[in-house]
């Protein structure tokens, strides 16, 4: 796990826009949940969305975190078998003979 320093960097969010029923506007930010605001117009949502989210960012840190996910590495059940019957001369001759009964 690598934690990387956040620089000064301004934030991008994706901010949905839609109306309800009574014609206002609902602008939400897609990536955090909660942040949601009702307003008259398109452009009054904008604002109020924008001002909510640097209130709400106001006293945070963001900062990118780095995982690599942990495999686990399944062992097949079957390599232990993989070359088992290699150089049988009985065993290809059965195996032969189930090729022509298929």
């Amino acid at each position: 796990m690598t934690i990387l320093h956040s620089s000064d960097r301004a934030l991008n969010f994706h901010v949905l826009l839609e109306k309800n029923e009574a014609g206002q506007t609902i602008a939400s930010i897609a990536e955090l949940s909660n942040c949601r605001v009702e307003a008259d117009s398109r452009n009054e949502a904008l604002v109020a969305i924008q001002e909510l989210v640097s209130d709400r960012l106001s006293n945070v840190e963001v900062l990118p975190l780095e995982v690599s996910p942990a495999r686990a590495v399944e062992e097949n059940p079957w390599t232990e078998f993989i070359g088992m019957f290699e150089g049988d001369a009985e065993f290809a001759e059965m195996a032969n003979q189930w090729r022509l009964e298929r």
